[in-house]
């Protein structure tokens, strides 16, 4: 029996272990957390591309955080052709295309039920300056919120993989109670198999790709340290909060393109998104609902984009939802925004 006090130790130690996923391994890898890095630069000068595949730490995975400690790949170059901006050298991950300088950033991913994450470096250029340090953790959903449990054949083990292991070690008694009540052994097992508290903690509610839980920090777009955000992006950035909070945007840089890009200043609404469809219209902008402009109350856009806008703050009511569209052309104007907010109990 002593060997069950030993469990929750021994799997807490394995869960906390990062294992380090090869570049264009012949195997996935099913870890709890997983480090990625670059290559060194003599191997990564001579390589096209870089494949990483992570299967599901357990069934009830559902979905992955990749923190970027360091991603830095060469700028997105003009097309002379097409005119567009185009990453040369990228990191593909689901929908998401990255280059440039991403430090610091992360980014939410789902997954489905037996599905493997797939992240793809293209590597064009062969520049040696290239670099990355990635971490994913894989985060479990309680079973009755897992939307991708559909009725279907997997290969994903029900419970962590070790456990089965171990109970070939322990005796058969102590797995069956009394009147069809699991045993002792069976009852660890399921406390051990559901998702943990911290992973709750993690979890990034529902249409997140980035998910700030602290009531203070910073938020910028990515690329924002290479001076120019990437075309045809669309993703949401929330913060934790609850119905009686608010939270103030405070902007330190905000430079978006908008429909009238010869006329400086900010831009609301119309001037970033127009409710007809428009080809070649610039529609670049910060979707904030529920808000308004701190030094004037009146204002209550949802739509922001264009320039001037730094040095302001925004007010915004629960749920505290970013998002961010940019649309397929570029210019100059479009470094994108960095901003800091905090969580405070509503005035109202």
């Amino acid at each position: 029996m002593k060997v069950l006090w030993l469990l929750p130790l021994l799997l807490l130690q394995l869960a906390a272990v990062d294992c380090q996923l090869q570049c264009n391994a012949a195997t996935s890898l099913r870890q709890k957390r997983i480090v990625i890095r670059s290559p060194v630069a003599g191997q990564l000068s001579m390589l096209d591309r870089c494949q990483y595949a992570v299967d599901a730490w357990s069934s009830q995975v559902c979905q992955v955080r990749i923190d970027m400690e360091r991603l830095e790949l060469p700028q997105p170059r003009l097309n002379a052709t097409s005119q567009l901006l185009e990453c040369v050298d990228f990191l593909q991950v689901q929908r998401f295309q990255l280059c440039g300088r991403n430090n610091g950033q992360h980014l939410y991913v789902q997954l489905q039920r037996g599905q493997t994450l797939k992240l793809h470096f293209s590597l064009g250029s062969h520049s040696t300056q290239s670099t990355w340090h990635l971490t994913l953790t894989q985060l479990e959903c309680p079973p009755n919120t897992l939307a991708m449990a559909k009725q279907q054949p997997s290969h994903v083990p029900t419970v962590r993989t070790l456990l089965p292991f171990l109970s070939s070690f322990l005796p058969r008694t102590i797995f069956g109670g009394s009147s069809g009540n699991p045993g002792p052994a069976a009852q660890l097992f399921q406390t051990l198999s559901a998702p943990s508290a911290a992973d709750l903690e993690l979890l990034a509610p529902l249409g997140c790709d980035q998910y700030y839980r602290s009531s203070t920090g910073g938020i910028a777009s990515f690329n924002f340290a290479g001076g120019i955000y990437m075309p045809n992006m669309r993703y949401a950035i929330c913060v934790a909060g609850a119905a009686n909070m608010e939270i103030s945007y405070n902007l330190d840089h905000f430079s978006l393109s908008k429909s009238s890009n010869n006329v400086l200043g900010p831009g609301y609404d119309e001037d970033c998104h127009s409710t007809v469809k428009t080809m070649g219209r610039a529609t670049d902008y910060l979707l904030i609902a529920n808000s308004y402009m701190a030094n004037s109350p009146a204002l209550q856009p949802t739509y922001y984009c264009g320039n001037q806008l730094a040095g302001s703050k925004i007010i915004a009511r629960p749920p505290f939802v970013i998002h961010f569209s940019s649309d397929a052309q570029t210019n100059a104007s479009e470094t994108g925004f960095q901003l800091t907010y905090t969580v405070r109990q509503s005035q109202l």
